[in-house]
């Protein structure tokens, strides 16, 4: 039985938790301690032990990865639907969205302000045949969001299509074409077919929702290139994740582009301001695997060529072990379930992503939660890669296990910080023993290529410009 000592320790923890956060203060003051003694060690560092390589061995020399021949390329399925529409004068209000693409499923989502029948009509070819799936509908009223206006959110489940293939899609409303021309490609999971394997195009970035000209400038450049899944890593609305905030600060943006390619996203800090990140969980329609059903689409997986893939909640609700939860969000049943999933999956690659990095150059700190509890699965669940976003800068860690720089005998897993996504940049990074490559004075993205064994990757900054390319060996 807890003492009251105990007691009033864990309601004065569980209570600055729930603060929030906005410049590394309030949340994150809860969560991350110090790395070295001589940066910011913050006031909880019995939860954040010091992480400064003394207990590590020397640090091994860089060496180029021995990498595997890849062999030929599979392409992706091209198929020319004609120039994206968008009539003036309809109800369209959030342009369609593609959600939890599979190798035989895709959802298409938008929102209008009519409200009437909807329907997505899906084609092989701009010349069908045409399949017509109707779609659910559910009201927000301004009462629900404080947005302007009321509008009707739809969905519609496209069912029984061809792996790795290509269509085109439109969105009717009570006959009405609210927009044409559009296209999708599905998943496919596995190795490919023997004439070569498909390269798996992933762009990957968080801490972009801040509504302004960087955000705006760094789509400018990655809109045009292919992707076949883009990974949003977190703080995808600044400030509190609001529903007026993801249509402003990540829909309007990115409306070009996430008609063509899905978003998978995780959750970051200011999106779990608002009502525990309801708004998110109602914008987006994820895989709903949580063991708790208050914590569905907070954590999830998916396949896609040959990667399995993991979104987990890192804010300190989820990850805190003790036994008083006064808000009834503390639970370790994520990391269970996040254990049970890696070790279930057999893909030649396990990539895992996630909001707040166990691994940092940036005077905010490591994340120690994340770096106690869960990193000790990632490693024993046989993951690549890990990427997470948080703070503003690019960097990549050298592979890593057991806290320190893996050894040249050993499997280890690199971690890439991608949150110089359009949020304010703080230049705050001072290279750890841990650092391989950074930048933290433009905002970037990640896109990165896997093709069998080998992936490729590159932080690319809002003016085209390579900031760094790496190579890594998986399988």
């Amino acid at each position: 039985m807890r003492g009251w000592l105990g007691r009033s320790a864990l309601l004065a923890l569980t209570l600055a938790l729930a603060c929030g956060d906005d410049d590394g203060a309030g949340r994150d003051a809860g969560v991350d301690g110090g790395v070295d003694g001589g940066r910011d060690a913050g006031g909880d560092a019995g939860m954040d032990a010091s992480v400064d390589g003394g207990e590590c061995s020397s640090r091994p020399d860089a060496a180029p990865p021995d990498l595997p021949d890849t062999g030929p390329l599979a392409p992706a399925p091209e198929l020319d639907c004609g120039t994206p529409s968008f009539p003036e004068g309809t109800g369209l209000r959030r342009w369609p969205y593609l959600q939890s693409v599979t190798p035989t499923s895709a959802r298409v989502a938008w929102t209008s302000t009519t409200g009437g029948r909807g329907v997505v009509r899906v084609a092989p070819s701009p010349d069908g045949p045409w399949t017509e799936v109707e779609a659910s509908a559910e009201s927000f009223p301004t009462a629900r969001t404080d947005d302007s206006e009321d509008y009707v959110a739809f969905d519609a489940t496209l069912a029984e299509l061809e792996p790795s293939s290509a269509y085109c899609y439109e969105v009717v409303e009570d006959g009405t074409v609210l927009a044409s021309n559009l296209t999708l490609r599905t998943g496919w999971v596995g190795a490919g077919a023997e004439e070569g394997r498909r390269p798996l195009r992933i762009l990957a970035f968080g801490d972009s929702g801040s509504g302004n000209d960087d955000q705006r400038a760094l789509r400018d450049v990655f809109i045009e290139e292919e992707f076949d899944l883009f990974l949003q890593l977190g703080d995808i609305a600044y400030g509190d994740g609001t529903f007026v905030e993801l249509e402003q600060n990540n829909f309007a943006i990115y409306r070009d582009f996430l008609h063509r390619v899905p978003s998978w996203p995780t959750i970051g800090n200011h999106d779990d301001k608002t009502d525990r990140a309801q708004p998110y969980r109602d914008v987006y329609y994820l895989p709903e695997m949580a063991l708790r059903e208050e914590d569905q689409e907070r954590y999830y997986s998916f396949d896609q060529g040959n990667v399995h893939f993991v979104s987990i909640d890192t804010n300190d609700a989820t990850l805190i072990p003790i036994a008083i939860d006064i808000r009834d969000t503390v639970t370790d049943d994520m990391l269970d379930w996040l254990a049970d999933d890696l070790a279930a999956s057999d893909a030649e690659w396990k990539i895992v992503f996630f909001h707040h990095p166990p691994y940092t150059s940036s005077s905010r700190d490591p994340n120690g939660v994340v770096r106690q509890q869960v990193v000790p699965l990632l490693e024993a669940g046989g993951v690549d890669l890990v990427l997470a976003g948080h703070d503003h800068h690019y960097e990549r860690t050298l592979p890593m296990q057991g806290g320190c720089v893996a050894q040249p005998d050993d499997t280890g897993i690199t971690y890439i910080i991608a949150g110089a996504g359009g949020a304010g940049l703080r230049g705050d990074v001072t290279p750890q023993f841990w650092h391989a490559a950074s930048d933290d004075t433009v905002h970037s993205y990640v896109r990165l290529t896997i093709h069998g064994c080998v992936a490729r990757g590159e932080a690319v900054s809002a003016e085209g410009e390579v900031l760094d390319s790496f190579e890594l060996g998986g399988c």
